[in-house]
């Protein structure tokens, strides 16, 4: 794959996160995609200096930080505006609230995979597909309260493995 490539299919797979630490910051939708495309265009500017292999997150976020900043800076005169050590803060706290992202989805992977075939499948009918209950139920032979049921004790189960393996820290 060459570098742009790589560069764009990494670009487009952090945009939900990018839009949720800005989102963070700013607590503004659409202050937040407005910076978000400011960010973008930074990024696609100083994509040059982009090296395959290497943090594409912790620079993108890096970017995504400054821009607000910058954003900031142009807003000074609204009513409502944060210290920068509060901002640093919820930025912070942002930052490692994505970070623990990361271990919770492996872990919830792991604990998917332990699940049986019914059971993910029928997980992947009401939540991928948006399959009605009453569908799901009329394929199970089961009523949709049933489904209900079934499907709350898979999520308990989930939750409780993920908690399992993170140490009680899910």
């Amino acid at each position: 794959m060459d570098k742009n490539a790589e560069f764009l299919r990494l670009m487009t797979a952090f945009q939900g996160r990018l839009f949720g630490y800005i989102f963070s910051l700013l607590g503004d939708p659409d202050r937040a995609n407005d910076v978000l495309q400011e960010t973008n265009v930074v990024l696609w500017r100083d994509s040059k200096e982009f090296v395959p292999g290497s943090n594409f997150k912790a620079w993108a976020f890096r970017v995504a930080h400054f821009q607000v900043m910058a954003f900031r800076q142009k807003q000074i005169r609204d009513k409502l505006v944060f210290e920068d050590d509060l901002l640093e803060a919820v930025a912070f706290g942002a930052r490692e609230a994505d970070e623990s992202f990361d271990g919770r989805r492996e872990r919830l992977t792991g604990c998917l995979e332990k699940l049986t075939a019914p059971l993910r499948e029928m997980l992947r009918r009401r939540y991928a597909e948006g399959q009605s209950l009453q569908e799901i139920g009329k394929e199970r032979g089961m009523t949709p309260n049933a489904v209900t049921q079934a499907l709350f004790r898979v999520r308990q189960s989930l939750v409780a493995c993920v908690a399992k393996f993170a140490g009680g820290n899910a």
